[in-house]
C-alpha cells in the first residue's frame, strides 16, 4: 500500500515531501475526508453485484407465486389469490475498528506521504475485513444464529441448503421446491466435468434472478476452464484470433472485481478473481435482489467507514476509524457456490461463520 496514492492526495503529490505543518492540517484533513467518501463510494460498486444494504434486522423476504387467471362464465367471480410467497431472514451487525497513532516528535516530522501511506494501510484493512465478511456470508451453507444486544436471538441464513425454505422455479412447477445452491464434484474442470451449464440453470431457473450470468474464478482454475471446448476468449484488442475463430461479441455490461477473460457457451462471462479461495467458484446474475444484505446501523452517521475519535494525550496522538456492518442472505437463489476438487461442499478455510 506504501506507493498508492489516495484519491484525496492525488492533487498534492507535488507536496508530498513536505512536513504536515499547521499550514499544512487543514488541506491534509480535507484529503482524508475525500478519500475517506471515495472509499466507501469504492467498496459500494465492488459490493454491487452480491451485496444490497439495509437498517433491517430481520424481514420476510418474498418470492414469487406460480399463478394462472382461473376460468369463469358469466356468473364467476375469481378467488383472491396469494400475491408471493415468503421465507424470513434476518441479518447482523458487528463492529470493527482499526487506529494510527503517533508520539508529538513522529507527527512533526509526518510528510504528506506519510499521511497517504498511512490512510492507504488503514483503507486496505477496511477492504480485507468487508471481504472476508461477504465471503464468509456466501460461503456458509447452514443457519447460524446471532445474538442481538437490541433484538435478542436472530436466526441468519446462507444460499438455498437443502432446508425447508422453498422457492418457485420456472418450469411449469406449481409450488415451491427446496433447492441447494451448494455444489461440489470430486473431478477437476474438464469437458466431462464441466460445471457450468449446471452453474447456469441454478441460477436463471429462479425468477428472482435477470440479466447476464457471472462466474468468479479463482486464478488456480483459470487454466482448465481455459481448456474446455465450451470455452470462448474474449478479445484484447491486440490479439487477431483469425477470420474463422468464434470470439466473445457480447459485452459484459457492469463493472466487476477481478479481471473478465471469456465466456462460456452456457451463456455464463467468466472472470478471474485472484482474492478467492482454491477450488470454489462463486456465480451471480447482474439483475434482481443480490444474495446477501449488508445489514447498517438506522442512524446515517454510524454507516460506512468513518473516523469517530481523536486521542491527544501529549505524547501520544491517536486516531479511530470503526465500521459496524454485518451480512446475511436475502435472496438465498441469487448466487451459486462450487467447490471443485471435492465432492462433498465445505466452507473454505478461513470463512467459517461467524467471522470476529
Amino acid at each position: 500500500m506504501a506507493n498508492q496514492v489516495l484519491y484525496g492526495f492525488e492533487n498534492l503529490t507535488d507536496r508530498f515531501l513536505e512536513r504536515v505543518s499547521d499550514s499544512m492540517i487543514p488541506v491534509v484533513n480535507t484529503a482524508i475526508e475525500a478519500t475517506m467518501a471515495e472509499h466507501n463510494r469504492q467498496l459500494n460498486a465492488f459490493m454491487s453485484l452480491f451485496v444490497d444494504r439495509t437498517t433491517d434486522y430481520t424481514r420476510r423476504y418474498r418470492t414469487p407465486t406460480a399463478n394462472r387467471l382461473q376460468p369463469l362464465d358469466e356468473n364467476g367471480r375469481a378467488r383472491p389469490i396469494r400475491t408471493a410467497g415468503y421465507y424470513d431472514i434476518a441479518f447482523p451487525i458487528q463492529a470493527a475498528g482499526t487506529a494510527w497513532g503517533q508520539t508529538y516528535e513522529a507527527s512533526l516530522k509526518n510528510t504528506v506521504a506519510d499521511v497517504n501511506n498511512r490512510m492507504a494501510t488503514l483503507l486496505y484493512g477496511d477492504l480485507m475485513w468487508m471481504r472476508d465478511h461477504i465471503f464468509a456470508a456466501l460461503f456458509k451453507n447452514a443457519s447460524w444464529t446471532f445474538t442481538d444486544e437490541e433484538r435478542g436471538a436472530l436466526t441468519v441464513k446462507g444460499l438455498a441448503s437443502g432446508d425447508t425454505d422453498t422457492y418457485m422455479i420456472q418450469t411449469g412447477s406449481q409450488s415451491g421446491t427446496t433447492d441447494t445452491h451448494y455444489l461440489a464434484q470430486a473431478a477437476t474442470v474438464a469437458d466431462l466435468s464441466d460445471p457450468f451449464p449446471a452453474i447456469y440453470t441454478e441460477l436463471t431457473e429462479h425468477a428472482e434472478n435477470g440479466g447476464q450470468v457471472i462466474a468468479f474464478i479463482p486464478s488456480g482454475l483459470k487454466a482448465a476452464v481455459q481448456g474446455l471446448t465450451s470455452y470462448y476468449p474474449m478479445s484484447t484488442g491486440f490479439i487477431d484470433p483469425g477470420p474463422n475463430a468464434a470470439r466473445l461479441t457480447e459485452a459484459l455490461g457492469v463493472a466487476v472485481p477481478g479481471v473478465a477473460f471469456g465466456a462460456h457457451d452456457s451463456g455464463i462471462h467468466l472472470v478471474e478473481w485472484s482474492i478467492l479461495p482454491a477450488n470454489y467458484i462463486i456465480a451471480v446474475t447482474t439483475q434482481g435482489d443480490r444474495p446477501l444484505a449488508m445489514r447498517e446501523d438506522s442512524q446515517p452517521a454510524l454507516q460506512g467507514l468513518r473516523k469517530v475519535a481523536e486521542r491527544n494525550d501529549y505524547p501520544y496522538y491517536e486516531s479511530q476509524y470503526k465500521r459496524h456492518a454485518g451480512f446475511g442472505a436475502q435472496n438465498r437463489v441469487g448466487a451459486v457456490i462450487q467447490r471443485v476438487g471435492n465432492g462433498t461442499y465445505a466452507i473454505p478455510t478461513g470463512f467459517e461463520t461467524p467471522m470476529a
